[in-house]
């Protein structure tokens, strides 16, 4: 169990009870890898205080039909990873495949070259980032209509909730393995903990990313919307005219990647 929990590339490493449950095959009990876990930092001191809140579904009907995109800063630890300050994040909204790309700089080509890279194993038919000017500049967005790919923005982050959602689990990921190994070098271990979170299985699609195709990109739209017919949609609280008041933008999350616990 915890050669597993922290190998950056298995698909248990720094998970919780039930990812290294699944990868033991049911071997040990969930009971006893919670105790087990208990004895381990990376676990305890990084385990998420839990707070719910309803957001709306980002609907699309196909893998590749929808991504979206962030750059996650990480220059406070840039002297340990090689002077790399930022990693460019990509997730498809369906099979919640995702991409990762250390850079540099964020440059208008330094975005391009980043999703060069991305773009020779798939491309999706639209891309959705915040409002970063490294994402409106003209260079990326000439890129990106030579790729025929279709770009939009959002100002709201909880809009943006897929992505949001990756870069934490993989920050997560991250810091526990930091806190495991003693260090803050991720840069080393960077590509092994993308394939860990790619051949993990997903709560939500009921399978891992990876697993997700053509032939049954069907089915994993089912399990994750159901028969939206029979969806109760409730009826609009405002009128064509009325004036409203829009929230003031908030925090994407706070740090739950970090140490939660004393």
């Amino acid at each position: 169990m915890n050669e597993a929990y922290q190998d950056p590339k298995h698909v248990a490493s720094f998970g919780g009870v039930d990812s290294l449950y699944r990868a033991g095959e049911g071997k040990v009990s969930k009971k006893a890898i919670q105790k087990w876990l208990q004895g381990v930092n990376a676990y305890t001191l990084h385990k998420p205080v839990r707070k719910k809140f309803q957001t709306n579904r980002v609907i699309v009907y196909s893998i590749d039909q929808q991504w979206q995109a962030d750059l996650v800063d990480l220059i406070s630890i840039k002297k340990f990873n090689k002077g790399f300050r930022y990693i460019l994040t990509c997730v498809d909204i369906l099979s919640k495949h995702a991409w990762v790309v250390p850079l540099k700089r964020k440059r208008g080509v330094d975005i391009i070259n980043a999703f060069k890279v991305i773009f020779k194993e798939r491309r999706p038919q639209y891309l959705q980032t915040d409002q970063g000017t490294e994402f409106k500049n003209e260079k990326f967005q000439q890129f990106l209509k030579a790729n025929k790919v279709k770009f939009f923005t959002t100002f709201n982050a909880t809009k943006a909730s897929v992505i949001e959602r990756f870069n934490r689990t993989l920050k997560t990921k991250m810091f526990k393995y930091f806190t495991f190994k003693n260090t803050h070098n991720y840069i080393d271990v960077l590509d092994q903990l993308v394939y860990s979170y790619n051949h993990t299985y997903h709560s939500n699609i009921k399978r891992a990313p990876v697993e997700v195709n053509s032939e049954n990109e069907q089915d994993v739209w089912l399990t994750l919307y159901g028969n939206m017919e029979n969806v109760e949609r409730k009826p609009c609280a405002f009128k064509e005219g009325d004036t409203v008041r829009i929230s003031k933008a908030k925090l994407t999350f706070e740090k739950g990647y970090e140490t939660n616990w004393t």
